[in-house]
């Protein structure tokens, strides 16, 4: 019998714009048939309401969350800002209701005592993780056992993000996103390219701001929707996610998007982002590269992965300058990696495989709680 599952989204699900791609969330709600609690539900509730004020969104979801979970076998919450709050709630309460989340960035400093000094990851079934970093850390520093951590490959809607070849492209350079970006050395390395570059500095989930000094006259800054956006990925010739060195795998939505509609990426090679793009070289500027978990799940699966972007170095514009016109002068390459890194999204990185490994996954909670991941079990054929 399928498990009753509830999901605590920290977002408005039901303002979702159905003409945009489809979400995660939405995806996973229908293939688990689960019931949404979302930010709506905070805001009809006054305890919860009362609770954000003081402590913030993820912990009043968590509140409604355990307010519900008596009716429901599982509750999935979608990042350690809910379910560090939710496991703690379960664990007072000694509730038998299991509990599956999404760590985005478990080494963040203030989030270790929660793990090193409660163990809440007891009241965690499944952690699903994007970035083999995030992996590592929790085993490794803060001591979660292999059993309860998964590596889920990032999605993207590949029916939405997808070529057009009525778009004419243009000698243009985009880049979009705000979190963990570092637009200083992109604005750096486009002084002196003889092409437009246009920044979407903006970002549905991030906190942080665009800040850069004066730009120079072939840079522009903007904000556009999901259609406009897709739209300024088809006419571009290159996408560039220039990223912080962080430890998590920022970039990750822009990287796919970019990929899904056919485009080259080059990507900063910071410490969490080396698991989506496949570079044919061995090292940027001296920093070794390690194999990319696309190609570990290739492999695992017999599938072709070839060379779809570039990385460089964290902070360094001249080699992202270089990375830039090596593709300018060479359309053939970038049309090759284009179509190998649309043909990687196919394979391994939809929203609906995304949909379906979790579920898998929520399925082995049930059927032997000791059985460690596939999805894990397949990450570590690198290690």
């Amino acid at each position: 019998m399928r498990p009753r599952a509830l999901l605590a989204i920290g977002a408005d699900t039901r303002r979702d714009d159905p003409a945009g791609p489809r979400r995660d969330f939405t995806v996973l709600a229908h293939v688990l048939q689960a019931s949404v609690v979302d930010r709506q539900d905070v805001d009809r509730s006054v305890s919860a309401r009362l609770i954000r004020r003081v402590l913030g969104l993820g912990p009043a979801l968590a509140w409604i969350a355990f307010a519900r979970s008596r009716r429901f076998d599982i509750v999935v919450t979608d990042g350690e800002h809910s379910g560090i709050p939710l496991a703690l709630l379960l664990r007072l309460s000694r509730s038998r209701v299991r509990h599956v989340t999404i760590g985005h960035r478990l080494s963040s400093a203030k989030k270790r005592v929660f793990f090193t000094l409660l163990h809440l990851d007891s009241r965690m079934d499944r952690i699903l993780l994007h970035a083999r970093e995030q992996e590592r850390h929790a085993r490794e520093e803060l001591g979660i056992a292999p059993t309860r951590l998964a590596v889920v490959p990032y999605q993207v809607d590949s029916q939405y993000w997808c070529p057009d070849a009525t778009v004419t492209e243009e000698v243009l350079i985009a880049s979009a996103g705000l979190e963990h970006r570092d637009y200083g050395t992109l604005i750096d390395a486009a002084r002196g390219i003889n092409a437009r570059f246009v920044i979407g500095a903006a970002s549905h989930w991030s906190r942080h701001s665009f800040a850069a000094g004066p730009l120079p006259p072939n840079v522009e800054v903007g904000q556009f929707d999901y259609a406009a956006l897709r739209d300024l990925y088809r006419r571009a010739a290159i996408v560039v996610v220039p990223l912080a060195d962080v430890d998590n795998q920022a970039g990750v939505t822009a990287i796919l998007e970019a990929m899904a509609t056919g485009k080259a990426v080059i990507v900063t090679q910071s410490v969490g982002q080396t698991d989506v793009v496949e570079d044919r070289r061995r090292e940027s500027r001296g920093r070794p590269r390690p194999t990319s978990l696309m190609r570990s799940l290739a492999t695992a699966r017999g599938l072709e992965l070839l060379p779809n972007g570039f990385y460089v170095a964290p902070g360094d514009a001249a080699e992202l300058r270089a990375a830039i016109q090596y593709l300018l002068d060479h359309p053939d390459e970038r049309s090759r990696l284009g179509r190998a890194g649309r043909r990687l999204v196919e394979e391994l990185c939809t929203v609906d495989a995304f949909g379906a490994r979790i579920s898998e996954l929520i399925g082995e909670v049930f059927d032997d709680a000791s059985r460690e991941p596939a999805a894990l079990r397949i990450e570590r054929t690198d290690a």
